[in-house]
């Protein structure tokens, strides 16, 4: 199964980082590129067995994907999984992980093991460009990620639908 590891470092305490991060539905706020996510349903409170209800979108194709939460020690890591047959994925497994570098700088670590539909042309597939369209992906997300964090305030609250702006 294809591995991939994306890790950058966002200029915010790791307290700020966990937070943004152990809320699902922060991910459409950091899905800012091609691939769009919408957030249907969050079992809470967030625990090993938690259902994340979501949908993945690519321009005009939708698929439904739902994920559930494997393991979570806070405020160091979480993990999902897509539940079989619901996801636009044949497997799907993300580890988030989050390392305090000091008071006020965190690293943030990705560790996915993926395989794409489709067998032998999924493989084929993923092989020729799973690690450079996950590297795109993931690139993006940092941004956005540092974007929101690094932006804004500690008490600073955000609407929703706001994109704050880069420094």
């Amino acid at each position: 199964m294809p591995r991939f590891e994306y890790a950058f470092i966002v200029n915010a305490p790791l307290d700020r980082v966990w937070a943004f991060h152990d809320d699902p539905t922060a991910l459409p706020k950091v899905m800012t590129g091609p691939v769009k996510m919408h957030i249907h349903h969050v079992d809470r409170p967030l625990r090993p067995g938690s259902r994340i209800l979501m949908t993945m979108q690519i321009g005009p194709i939708r698929r439904r994907w739902n994920v559930r939460l494997r393991e979570r020690e806070a405020p160091h890591f979480f993990t999902d999984e897509q539940i079989e047959g619901e996801g636009p994925f044949r497997r799907w497994r993300h580890a988030h992980l989050f390392e305090a570098i000091d008071a006020q700088c965190t690293r943030v670590i990705d560790r996915l093991e993926y395989e794409l539909p489709f067998g032998v042309i999924g493989k084929i597939g993923a092989a020729l460009f799973g690690t450079l369209i996950m590297r795109g992906m993931f690139a993006s997300r940092a941004r956005a990620t540092r974007r929101w964090l690094e932006a804004t305030t500690p008490n600073a609250v955000l609407p929703t639908d706001a994109e704050p702006q880069a420094k």
